[in-house]
């Protein structure tokens, strides 16, 4: 947000002697970091919840990005990529699920600005909204189920900062909230492949191409395999600490360091591409569309974790 603001602000700051900072930061960098991320995010992530719980989150997840990518591309008449862009980051992990899909759907510059703005407000609002949501009138309908709450948190919320801030306000809430969290960070990998694959078959105008041939972007796939590295390193972290490699202080490192220091790079990049004239042609509609979806999931998210609650230890 801060790079789209000075790129428009300060012209120069987006003039022809940053260009090739920025693409590089908007595309390799971007795709580096997201394939490094996977070494933070455990394969192991589906086994924290158990079988219910995993599937409540997935059902939740697939709704959002659906219902982003076909209702409001048939239905609604918007653009295909950014269609998908606010299913994505809607269920998902906001900013770095938008960011990363963009480039794969060959998005324009902004249509991933207008998301990234929908997202982050909509992920701010729901932050508070939440907390305040369960001290009122939803804390004796959930029975002050502080699991229930947790799992709502971990579903609904956008970014994971934004999960962690308004699962903090419930105790004992955290653990679960992360876990359901950790689960839809890691789909980003497999919900890249499958953006690209179904954006492929149609051209911008909706119409099917014909001779489609499936596009597998490589930071897609290396994230899906650094997480199953992460989770044997995870396994079998003592039996590697005994020859001198301490997998958690690595694993700490990359993702409280190296991690957000590459996407907060590559964001830069990616708002540097970002012009306010472009996102005034959008129009107000995309930011109603994400509200809608962020009401909706949040709500199917609510259901869900007062159902499943009970079976979750």
């Amino acid at each position: 947000v801060y790079s789209i603001i000075a790129t428009n602000v300060l012209p120069r700051l987006s003039g022809d002697a940053f260009t090739a900072g920025i693409e590089l930061s908007a595309s390799r960098l971007l795709r580096l970091a997201i394939a490094f991320l996977g070494l933070t995010i455990s394969a192991s992530v589906w086994m924290k919840l158990g079988s219910v719980g995993v599937v409540v989150v997935l059902i939740n997840l697939a709704f959002a990005f659906l219902f982003g990518s076909f209702f409001c591309r048939y239905v609604l008449k918007m653009g295909g990529a950014l269609s998908v862009l606010l299913g994505v980051g809607t269920c998902i992990c906001g900013a770095s699920a938008i960011a990363a899909t963009g480039p794969a759907i060959r998005a324009k510059a902004e249509e991933i600005g207008v998301s990234l703005a929908a997202i982050t407000l909509f992920g701010l609002l729901a932050m508070f909204a939440y907390p305040a949501l369960f001290d009122g009138p939803l804390g004796a309908w959930l029975e002050n189920n502080h699991l229930a709450y947790g799992i709502w948190t971990g579903m609904g919320v956008h970014e994971t900062a934004q999960v962690i801030a308004a699962a903090s306000q419930v105790e004992g809430a955290v653990g679960i909230a992360m876990s359901s969290k950790s689960v839809r960070i890691f789909m980003i990998g497999p919900i890249i492949l499958v953006a690209s694959y179904l954006f492929g078959r149609f051209d911008r105008s909706g119409h099917q191409k014909g001779g489609v041939k499936m596009v597998v972007p490589a930071f897609g796939v290396v994230f899906v395999i650094n997480s199953v590295v992460c989770a044997l390193l995870d396994s079998y972290s003592v039996q590697i600490g005994l020859v001198g490699y301490y997998w958690p202080s690595a694993k700490a490192f990359l993702s409280g360091n190296v991690i957000p220091f590459l996407l907060a790079t590559a964001f830069v990049g990616v708002g540097s591409k970002v012009k306010f004239s472009s996102i005034a042609r959008l129009g107000a509609r995309p930011f109603a569309v994400a509200a809608f979806i962020a009401i909706l999931a949040g709500l199917i998210a609510l259901t869900m974790a007062a159902t499943v609650s009970p079976y979750i230890s």
